[in-house]
């Protein structure tokens, strides 16, 4: 291997620059800083590589090509979302460095980074921007405030910068919800403002079921570009590293992180047996002092804050200043942190547990000190095995995530708490338990929130609190709804409110009257659906229940567009006053609500609008269960709509959850999707999704699986579910939505159906057998394969020959045979 300078040797990270034997050129800049929020380019840069080169990065030529062009557009006005990708080493940081540094001194960048703890603290990277914010969005970070709050002072806080803003989160992969739901609010309007948001993320690190994946799928294709980078090739290694470049290339597979540690080794002669050795072999020509800061730093997941350090070790910047001239570590004004992830995990590594332990009480013991944040000191209460600081604080930091509305962090704390439950008084106990319940149910863990719900009730009753009782059995009772167990939501509904009514009027007994109200509707029972809301909202209102009132209203006004497509006025009244309110979860219900509705009816394109209103306005808010179920109902609108694929990919996501409607409901997306494109496993889908949606008897789920059923049989040949169509249209005598597509469904099985529908609704058409009008009708709505099996029910060549057009292009195959069939029997081609 030829020699190598030191200052080469030294690179570490994904800090690797283009170099030839020309290393003389390099310039050393001044010392680097981290986690500073504000990047002025004419002062010492924050996560910038300790040595510059005159030359460009290694490969990244197109990469950065497209952040400037980006750049470019977000000056005229049309931002961008640039999503930087590749595994640890690959040069993310690197190459967003370079792009920075290019853009010259004049340049003031946002710089937020999220760490990797075992359960994210609620806008972490947003505390990286204090100081270089205006006073309402920094007040707003130091205060504390719910992440809707901020989102307006974010846009506050472009318009008032110049143009363009370049705003850059670091390691997203191990965001909290609450700033994914930041970055989503943000990308999702970036086409109209003057922002270039680059977000730099590992590869394969977030799991397939992580919000990440919804964050970026909720950002217009249109303004978003993603820079997957590549190992380098053969030929740059060996331009790096000469002679030896293929045993470099073949131990590293051109991971610059592991090139450039490899070379550190200057004139070394064997390549070391692993990158691990290499970081270690470095770290071992450090003095003392510097050996022991690095292992300190090591066990902090990204970085660790001045004021920390200067409890455990005074005297650290003289330790740091040799590990920083070795380029391991680097030292901003609030925090250290080594140069790369990779690095410190070798470090960490070499390391035995016991000494780890003892780090982790170190850190600990400063962080409480100092008041740190509750979710760092209950990571290092874990690593060190401090069970009583961790039954201390844990419960702090549940409140304070679900206090700003970050409800997967909130959950993951308060599901921790539960070791510690039995140490607290029995109210206290009772309390915790409601409160995982509300945070599980939020983030669609229905199991564990149904669990705890049951586990609160007996202490209630212990305690001779008949309110808590009364109250856990109201929200068990829409908990089993949400899992499908329609008869004991029903069964609870009513013990619930014949326990509150003997207690005499309260915010309690009109939430019971709400929660009837809710499960009349869903049962198509418009009747005791208003009877009901009209009791919740008497009392609510009297009681000034502003949330029960919010509820019930949502409610009735879902009965309204039940009952008429056009009706959305009500509900959209009832959106504004719950947004109004701070009724996130209601604010999404009535959305979502809407979108289902409409899909019922068979009004695709409004339908689409306000799903999509509905899973921005829950991801934004973190309302995760309402959110996956506006997912999914998108995703059953997109079947319709022919993107087949989009929509299998949706519904798969919709079924990794516990039972629940919403996986009920991708269930009826890949059943659809299977009978259409004649997949093998058809048959077995719609007959389990026929036996789930039976045990909800809620109209919604069952008419339409009866619906696919009916089309199933028809495509086949087989004998059409008629007995079961009419006595599913006996239980529902009221003109809704529902009863309006099972009228469709009986013209389709040959039977007479009485039901009136709005004529503009395309199952109304069908309901009066009039197929050429009902295909017109989905035509319009855009949703071809509807249309396409509308012309097949006509003798006319031409529609018949349009229908097998549509199947084929579909590729909906069952379709095409069955059309084939039917112009067979009359003779045409």
């Amino acid at each position: 291997m030829p020699q190598v300078s030191f200052e080469l040797g030294a690179l570490v990270a994904e800090d690797l620059f283009s170099v030839t034997e020309h290393a003389s050129k390099v310039r050393r800049t001044g010392a680097s800083g981290i986690g500073d929020g504000r990047l002025s380019l004419g002062n010492p840069i924050p996560m910038f590589p300790a040595y510059v080169f005159d030359m460009d990065l290694l490969e990244r030529d197109d990469a950065l090509s497209a952040l400037r062009a980006a750049h470019a557009s977000a000056a005229r006005g049309r931002g961008r979302v640039a999503v930087v990708t590749g595994e640890p080493g690959i040069g993310k940081t690197s190459l967003v460095s370079r792009f920075l540094e290019d853009l010259g001194p004049e340049e003031d960048v946002l710089l937020g980074r999220c760490d990797h703890l075992s359960i994210p603290r609620p806008l972490g990277p947003f505390a990286d921007l204090l100081g270089s914010v205006g006073a309402p969005l920094e007040e707003a970070i130091v205060a504390g405030a719910r992440p809707q709050q901020l989102h307006p002072l974010l846009l506050a806080e472009i318009d008032r910068r110049p143009r363009p803003t370049v705003i850059v989160f670091e390691d997203v992969h191990w965001a909290d919800g609450a700033t994914l739901d930041a970055i989503a609010f943000l990308a999702r309007r970036v086409g109209g403002l003057p922002v270039l948001l680059v977000l730099t993320l590992r590869a394969g690190e977030a799991a397939l079921d992580s919000p990440l994946h919804a964050a970026l799928a909720s950002i217009p294709a249109t303004d978003t570009f993603y820079l997957e980078l590549q190992p380098l090739s053969r030929r740059a290694v060996e331009t790096l590293a000469g002679e030896a470049g293929a045993r470099v290339y073949a131990a590293t597979g051109g991971n610059p992180f592991y090139v450039a540690e490899l070379l550190a080794f200057g004139d070394s002669v064997d390549v070391p047996p692993s990158v691990a050795n290499a970081v270690i072999g470095r770290a071992s020509q450090l003095g003392e002092s510097a050996r022991m800061l690095l292992e300190l730093v090591s066990v902090v997941p990204g970085r660790i804050r001045v004021d920390v350090l200067e409890r455990i070790l005074p005297d650290w910047t003289h330790a740091a200043a040799e590990a920083e001239r070795r380029n391991l570590v680097e030292v901003g004004a609030r925090y250290l942190s080594f140069r790369h992830e990779l690095a410190r995990i070798a470090v960490l590594a070499g390391m035995p547990v016991a000494t780890r332990r003892a780090l982790h009480r170190d850190i600990l013991r400063a962080l409480l000190e100092i008041g740190g944040d509750p979710a760092d000191i209950v990571h290092h209460a874990e690593a060190a095995g401090d069970e009583e600081t961790i039954a201390a604080h844990t419960l702090v930091a549940a409140r304070r995530a679900a206090s700003v509305d970050a409800n997967r962090e909130a959950y993951a704390h308060f599901h921790r708490a539960l070791d510690f439950l039995p140490a607290l008084p029995r109210q206290e106990q009772a309390t915790v338990l409601e409160e995982l319940t509300e945070s599980a149910f939020l983030v669609a863990r229905v199991a564990d929130a149904i669990a705890a719900t049951e586990q609160a009730i007996p202490i209630w009753r212990e305690l001779g609190d008949q309110e808590g009782v009364g109250r856990c059995t109201r929200v068990l009772s829409r908990l089993s709804w949400f899992a499908g167990d329609g008869a004991a939501a029903q069964a609870k509904a009513s013990e619930a409110v014949a326990i509150l009514e003997p207690l005499g009027d309260s915010a309690e007994l009109a939430c019971a009257y709400s929660g009837q109200a809710q499960l009349a509707m869903l049962s198509d029972e418009i009747d005791a659906a208003r009877a009901w809301g009209a009791r919740a909202l008497e009392l609510a209102e009297r009681l000034e229940a502003r949330d029960t009132l919010v509820h019930a209203k949502v409610s009735l006004a879902s009965v309204d567009v039940k009952m008429d497509p056009r009706a959305t006025a009500p509900v959209l009244d009832a959106f504004a006053l719950a947004d109004e309110l701070g009724c996130w979860s209601e604010g999404s219900r009535a959305l979502a609500n809407l979108a289902f509705s409409l899909a019922m009816w068979g009004c695709g394109r409004e339908a689409r609008r306000f799903a999509a209103q509905a899973i921005e306005y829950a991801e934004q808010h973190e309302v995760h269960n309402i959110g996956a179920y506006a997912r999914v109902t998108d995703a059953w609108l997109l079947v319709r709509e022919g993107a087949w694929d989009e929509a299998e990919r949706a519904a798969r996501a919709g079924m990794r959850g516990g039972v629940s409607v919403t996986q009920i409901l991708a269930l009826t997306v890949l059943a659809e999707l299977a009978v259409r494109r004649g997949d093998p496993d058809a048959g077995d889908l719609v007959a389990d999704l026929l036996a789930r949606a039976d045990e909800t008897g809620d109209p919604q789920r069952v008419v339409p699986a009866v619906g696919l059923a009916a089309e199933a049989a028809l495509l086949a040949g087989d004998e059409l579910p008629v007995e079961r169509i009419e006595a599913l249209a006996a239980a529902i005598p009221a003109p809704t939505s529902s009863a309006i597509r099972l009228d469709a469904y009986a013209a389709l099985a040959g039977l007479a159906t009485g039901g009136a529908a709005p004529p503009s609704v395309p199952y109304a058409a069908m309901s009066r057998g009039d197929w050429a009008a009902a295909a017109d009708a989905f035509g319009e709505a855009g949703w071809e394969y509807d249309r396409a099996l509308m012309l097949s029910r006509l003798d006319d060549e031409d529609a018949l020959t349009e229908a097998v057009a549509i199947a084929r292009d579909l590729g909906a195959e069952p379709l095409v045979r069955h059309v084939a069939a039917h112009m067979r029997e009359r003779g045409l081609r």
